[in-house]
């Protein structure tokens, strides 16, 4: 497969925060929204609001307090957006682990940044522009990083992705947290016990870790996943704090919001990509158990984010489309609703986790044992600005920390679902990312 040329003002942006010095700056992040076709790049923490160790701390200009949650109503999203300035951008990063007996507690479970500087580049502005600055001196700062960068020639890329490896070699020197007997018999009691569930399904996941001796900057594995993975929906760069990252470029939104509109993408239904128009219309199109675990999840999200939105308001705008990715493609619908009044977008976060959970909720337990952290796979990562942005899925993703790389892995079982096909399935998504990590890792032709 060949990968889709990225349009120049994603490169652009990539070349400008090299070329800054704030890419592995402890609050900078780097975002794409292929849905709206911007890329938001924050530098230099102004605020930032973490939730960890059973404590929420708000940082202003450097300095740490603990917020007094005793007298706070409201979920811990409604408290750490009370804490945010209203005229700033906001980047953010949650984990499932929120809500979960297992959890990393050397990272934030909830983690929000507001920038002193923001760029933003789009089709219209592929030199980009400083859509928001603290003050007049910051923002005749982020003009002048942007006429110095203007000068800079295009970069050239080669974009031809050629054949994907097998999981075999792309795999090695990784440790799974089972091994595929274990995974298997986990995914063959799945179906066994959805078979009293017709309409119900469950989450399965897997996790892998590995450490890593290469130099290479973080960055520049973010750009090797985003740049031949196809039409991911998002992706996303962030440094939290000094050798911690998060990388990603997931197929699917959560939630986004636009004057009021909320827009949400359900993606369910997946078969390995690379293949002929036929070959996709006959495992995706025409698949019954496709169709039938597509349409569920349809309607579990209807169904979660009707009671937020306008009476009769919701409606179907996207019905099974296929979405190509660099390893996968997934049949894509998309439904849009006109938001109460009251509602923001944290009010909604604070209401939908589990995202990768078990229908009917008593099956959550068989579906997730919590042996393990999710860190913040399965979680949501996202952007708001005035009201307006998203929160994503944050899948086909990695936590870079201190030295070891974390990655995971799901999939949704059904009633119909063969075990051993989901075990290839978990494969055939994690692959891409194994890809661009091997690549990331190799020596570059001058440390040759």
């Amino acid at each position: 497969m060949i990968a889709p040329e990225e349009s120049s003002y994603w490169e652009r942006a990539c070349q400008f925060f090299r070329s800054s010095g704030f890419a592995e700056s402890e609050g900078s992040y780097f975002i794409h929204n292929k849905n709206t076709e911007a890329v938001k790049i924050g530098v230099r923490r102004q605020v930032s609001v973490s939730v960890g160790d059973g404590h929420i701390s708000h940082t202003v200009a450097g300095q740490t307090t603990i917020v007094d949650t005793s007298r706070s109503g409201g979920s811990i999203f409604n408290i750490a957006e009370n804490h945010l300035r209203k005229d700033a951008p906001c980047f953010f990063i949650v984990s499932p682990d929120i809500h979960r007996r297992s959890a990393d507690h050397s990272i934030p479970l909830v983690h929000l940044v507001q920038p002193v500087l923001e760029f933003t580049f789009s089709p219209g502005r592929a030199n980009g522009e400083v859509t928001y600055a603290q003050n007049s001196i910051g923002r005749q700062q982020g003009s002048t990083m942007l006429s110095i960068f203007s000068e800079l020639p295009m970069p050239v890329h080669a974009h031809q992705a050629g054949e994907l490896k097998p999981f075999s070699e792309l795999a090695v020197g990784w440790v799974p947290d089972e091994d595929d007997d274990s995974f298997l018999n986990r995914l063959g009691e799945a179906v066994s016990i959805l078979q009293e569930h017709p309409d119900g399904k469950m989450a399965l996941t897997r996790a892998y870790e590995r450490e890593s001796a290469t130099t290479r900057s973080p960055f520049e594995l973010y750009e090797l996943h985003a740049r031949r993975n196809g039409a991911y929906a998002y992706s996303h760069f962030s440094c939290i704090r000094e050798n911690v990252f998060s990388l990603g470029t997931t197929p699917e939104n959560v939630v986004e919001i636009s004057d009021r509109t909320l827009s949400v993408d359900v993606v369910a239904g997946t078969c390995r990509s690379g293949e002929s128009d036929a070959y996709l219309a006959r495992e995706l199109l025409e698949n019954p158990k496709q169709i039938r675990e597509h349409r569920s999840s349809l309607k579990n999200r209807r169904n979660r984010f009707a009671p937020f939105c306008e009476d009769g308001s919701v409606h179907l705008v996207q019905e099974m489309r296929v979405k190509k990715l660099r390893n996968v493609c997934h049949l894509h619908s998309t439904f849009t609703g006109e938001l109460l009044p009251h509602v923001s977008l944290f009010e909604l976060m604070g209401s939908i986790f589990p995202l990768l959970g078990a229908r009917p909720r008593e099956l959550l337990a068989v579906a997730d044992p919590e042996s393990t952290p999710h860190r913040y796979y399965g979680g949501v990562v996202g952007h708001l600005h005035r009201g307006s942005g998203g929160c994503f899925l944050n899948i086909r993703n990695a936590l870079l920390k201190e030295g070891s790389i974390h990655a995971k892995v799901g999939v949704g079982v059904i009633a119909e679902s063969d075990a051993y096909s989901e075990l290839i399935e978990t494969r055939d998504k994690l692959s891409g990312l194994l890809e661009a990590i091997q690549l990331w890792e190799e020596p570059v032709p001058s440390e040759t």
